[in-house]
């Protein structure tokens, strides 16, 4: 499968036009005869499209209001405990989830921990307007991606609507609608992530379409050694809903980053880094169904959930310094096999080209790949149990892997 991958990002024309046209294909047969994907479905996701709509269902269903006005209001969460058991102990301070690109090269020992650090609050409210109706959105956990245990804000905007977004929340270059309900925090490697400061707006069109697009924060490159960005990133994004419950998803990147380098000779130049992103869910059978992301693009490396460079920088005969290109592929099933019993496999990896010089110990491909098995006991209580496993590439042919148990239980706080 990694080698079918990694052919993928050596036809890139030839691979989005046959996927187009197959997935378009395939989103119209499922739209006939298969039922819409109730949102509680995945009653395990904690973030996504399913989790937010989730929480949107259960604040229009109870009637809590502020006081006299009609703003609705909804505090939920949930408390999380994991139990993880790795075979390595990964390289750095975050040890409570899944990195390939942390993955030692050396020795290193096994590593046994619990964590309560996903556990979630969120608070919802609704006001209803002559102009539609207005959403705020506040979420937090304890899960700063630095291995400490602390207060971290993940989303809060306002919404007017369906046409107006401003705040933090997640990136318009991403597709919030495929990302795979896994125990382990970060999930997939491959799949773009970014949670951010925007702007952005939206137009529905006719026959499921709508169009968006956003100013957003270009603070994915601000740790990049080397690197910074000069205005604010530039993203859009086509999407189709279908009536069986399916998306299809073409989004597209611009950024502006600015390069300096004292190899071989200082230097320094501001370039135009882009990318783009073709994803989707496709349902199956009832309530199973297919989730999938092809990317690529320059300069976009941060927007990775597991990036491998920040950025991926090469020199390069008669240019100088440039950006590499950093492409992604993932693949996931999730499958439904009762109400209260799900499962979600899958694979994903990133990768950075090789052209240009780069070091030989940087990374240049990272592999994540999980399965778990998740039940519902009561409303309000979840267990569950995944088998994850990495594997880190250099550009000099090393390979080392990791593979993880991990078993959670979460209560949910409405």
């Amino acid at each position: 499968m990694a080698w079918i991958l990694s052919r993928v990002g050596a036809r890139r024309p030839v691979w989005l036009v046959a996927i187009v046209v197959a997935l378009a294909v395939g989103l119209a047969r499922a739209d006939d005869g298969i039922p819409a994907t109730a949102a509680d479905a995945d009653f395990a996701a904690s973030r996504g499209v399913d989790a937010e709509a989730q929480l949107r269902e259960r604040l229009l269903a109870r009637v809590r209001t502020i006081g006299a006005t009609q703003t609705r209001y909804l505090l939920a969460g949930f408390v999380q405990l994991d139990g993880i058991a790795a075979r390595r102990r990964q390289d750095g301070d975050e040890q409570d989830t899944l990195f390939p690109s942390a993955t030692p090269f050396g020795p290193a020992p096994n590593e046994r921990r619990g964590s309560v650090r996903q556990s979630q609050f969120n608070v919802l409210t609704h006001t209803p307007t002559g102009a539609g109706p207005v959403w705020t959105r506040l979420e937090a956990n304890l899960f700063p991606l630095d291995g400490t245990t602390r207060p971290t804000l993940n989303q809060l905007f306002v919404r007017w609507d369906e046409h107006l977004v401003v705040g933090k929340t997640y990136a318009t270059f991403m597709d919030d609608g495929i990302l795979p309900t896994t125990l382990d925090y970060n999930g997939p490697a491959g799949v773009t992530f970014v949670r951010q400061a925007l702007v952005r707006g939206r137009v529905v069109l006719d026959r499921g379409f709508a169009v968006e697009a956003a100013l957003e924060d270009a603070q994915a490159d601000v740790d990049g050694a080397g690197a910074a960005a000069v205005r604010p990133d530039v993203a859009a994004r086509l999407r189709y809903e279908g009536a069986g419950g399916g998306h299809l998803q073409l989004a597209a990147l611009s950024r502006r980053i600015r390069l300096t380098t004292s190899v071989p000779v200082p230097s320094e130049r501001t370039v135009t880094g882009s990318g783009v992103s073709l994803s989707g869910a496709l349902p199956l059978r009832t309530d199973d169904r297919l989730m999938f992301q092809l990317v690529t693009g320059t300069g976009i490396a941060r927007y990775f959930n597991d990036p491998l460079a920040v950025p991926a920088v090469a020199l390069r005969p008669g240019t100088g310094i440039d950006l590499s290109r950093t492409s992604g592929a993932t693949v996931y099933y999730q499958r439904t096999w009762t109400p209260d019993w799900v499962s979600t496999a899958g694979l994903s990896t990133a990768w950075v080209d090789g052209d240009g010089t780069r070091p030989p110990q940087a990374l240049r491909r990272s592999i994540y790949a999980s399965l778990n098995l998740l039940h519902r006991l009561t409303p309000t209580l979840i267990v569950g149990a995944e088998a994850l496993w990495g594997e880190a590439q250099r550009v000099d042919g090393d390979r080392a892997g990791n593979a993880r148990l991990q078993a959670s239980i979460r209560y949910l706080i409405f």
